[in-house]
């Protein structure tokens, strides 16, 4: 099965222009079992929001594939947390593992918070559920409504629940729980109801095994100036002896907080607790299929080593695509400019 491939121009962690080449290619999984997929996904050059009509208030389904350069590899799962033998409960413990990469989180059946004399503010006791989607918008987060009537962001996670102000509610009952929580950063009443907005630093860590989103903290920190900017592009150049932080190349990772920690090579072994209605424990290995690739400049043939970049699993569809990126440095116009056809070669 061919690799579906593309080259992307852009630049490396200390600014020199570099040319990429992007092998991706599509897997089915099931329990112990990885085959390549007979319908291969294309080359994605654009984020896929789950709401294109609504895609700054909603997670994000694929970030786009056509990324020059990710210091680390992306792991990123979509999933939900399925009780064992589909018998209700009303907590899970679910985790991914892959390599050195571990990341758990606790899901709990809908609860609400209450006021309970002479114990103060209190979670009543969780709903059983058979499955839960493990997901930013059922993480800690949201946006809450300040006394003066403004709206404020949760910076981690706009896009989840319990953010709220004291005073601002006429009822605790109004507050929606999270279903999800990172299990070294788990949830407490008090959480729900804050005093000032600085207090959001010593908040919950949202719970996700998705996409972050580029507006998310820290994530948006990262991006610092392009560089594009320094590349002379601009009108005006940027003022190089300014204090202003350079690009950080983090900005480009996607994946969740400790998903993205790690350079994985294939053939990892991976497990995921909780996260299939037929089996506890969903295990597989990475393929280890890694792509040949050259980057092809007239008529020189150039090796590329190739990097693991993107890991995505869905584990509800049951598929998983798998992104291989490799680099030279050099500008794809300045070869262009001087009459130099380049092309790439997977196999």
């Amino acid at each position: 099965m061919e690799w579906q491939s593309s080259i992307v121009p852009g630049y490396s962690p200390d600014g020199k222009p570099i040319i990429s080449v992007i092998a991706k290619r599509t897997y089915l999984l099931s329990q112990n079992r990885v085959i390549i997929a007979d319908d291969q996904v294309s080359i994605q050059s654009s984020d896929i929001p789950s709401d294109p009509q609504n895609p700054l208030n909603c997670e994000m389904l694929y970030e786009s594939d056509t990324v020059a350069y990710k210091p680390k590899t992306d792991v990123v799962v979509l999933c939900k947390a399925h009780a064992p033998n589909g018998k209700p409960v009303r907590m899970l413990e679910t985790a991914v593992s892959i390599g050195p990469l571990v990341k758990k989180i606790l899901t709990f059946g809908n609860r609400k918070i209450e006021n309970r004399f002479m114990k103060g503010l209190t979670f009543t006791d969780p709903e059983p559920f058979t499955s839960i989607d493990i997901s930013y918008s059922n993480a800690y987060g949201g946006r809450a409504v300040m006394r003066d009537g403004s709206i404020v962001p949760y910076p981690p996670n706009p896009l989840g629940k319990g953010f709220h102000f004291k005073g601002t509610l006429e009822d605790a009952d109004q507050i929606q729980v999270p279903n999800c929580e990172d299990i070294n950063s788990q949830l407490q009443p008090e959480h729900l109801l804050i005093t000032k907005y600085e207090e959001w630093k010593n908040l919950p860590v949202p719970a996700s095994y998705g996409w972050t989103r580029q507006f998310f903290f820290p994530r948006y920190t990262y991006a610092g100036i392009i560089p594009e900017m320094l590349s002379g592009t601009t009108e005006k150049a940027p003022d190089l002896n300014t204090n202003t932080p350079k690009m950080d190349f983090r900005f480009y990772q996607g994946a969740s907080e400790g998903m993205g920690d790690f350079l994985l090579n294939g053939n990892e072994p991976v497990k995921l607790y909780g996260l299939d209605p037929e089996y506890p424990v969903f295990e597989f290995k990475l393929p280890g299929d890694i792509p040949g690739m050259s980057l092809c400049i007239g008529d020189e043939k150039i090796p590329l080593p190739p990097q693991l970049q993107t890991v995505f699993i869905d584990k509800e569809s049951g598929g998983m695509i798998l992104v291989w990126r490799g680099f030279k440095e050099g500008s794809l116009m300045n070869f262009a400019e001087r009459g130099r056809v380049v092309s790439c070669l997977v196999d």
